[in-house]
């Protein structure tokens, strides 16, 4: 398998923006546009890393960015209060998974995050199946549901599902997967 990068946003800041609204216009990303709208100042810090409020990264495969990781702190808790990720390359859903364990390594490991919170709407089946097996197969778990609490920009209202990974629970997991291989 070729090699992948990490990347923090800001490198790439331009082309991002480009495949970002690009992405905008396909109806299978109503979700990950649930405001309606894509301010690329405050998302994708273009001129100065800003890692105290936001973790913006890319997956960069084969020269091309082929996923987006958007996350944003809780400070001076340590905790991840947000999470949103868009993935441009379908195909590349193996380098994905691997790039997301790369991305939980360094917020958990290389920044001392204490948690990891994100939330689905269930209406964004792919997504929600996604991370449901995600967190069944390696770690984290559901914290619970809100009922309408996420507007599609189509219109559609879902209830959304609440997921954490506690760095505890990463570590357990991590140890657990070195003493198997």
């Amino acid at each position: 398998m070729a090699k992948y990068s990490l990347e923090p946003a800001f490198v790439c800041a331009k082309e991002l923006i480009r495949q970002i609204i690009k992405a905008s216009v396909e109806l299978e990303n109503e979700w990950f546009f649930f405001d309606g709208a894509f301010t690329s100042k405050i998302t994708i810090e273009e001129n100065e890393f800003n890692s105290w409020l936001h973790e913006n990264f890319v997956v960069i495969y084969n020269g091309q960015i082929i996923a987006y990781f958007e996350a944003s702190w809780d400070r001076p808790m340590d905790i991840i209060s947000g999470f949103r990720f868009i993935l441009f390359q379908k195909s590349s859903q193996l380098i994905i998974v691997k790039a997301m364990f790369d991305y939980l390594d360094y917020l958990f490991v290389n920044r001392g995050c204490q948690a990891f919170n994100w939330s689905v709407a269930k209406l964004n089946i792919h997504a929600y199946k996604i991370y449901e097996k995600f967190i069944k197969n390696y770690c984290g778990h559901v914290v619970g549901e809100r009922h309408h609490a996420q507007k599609s920009y189509s219109g559609k209202i879902s209830d959304i599902v609440l997921y954490e990974i506690t760095k505890e629970e990463y570590f357990i997991w991590k140890n657990n997967r070195r003493k198997k291989s």
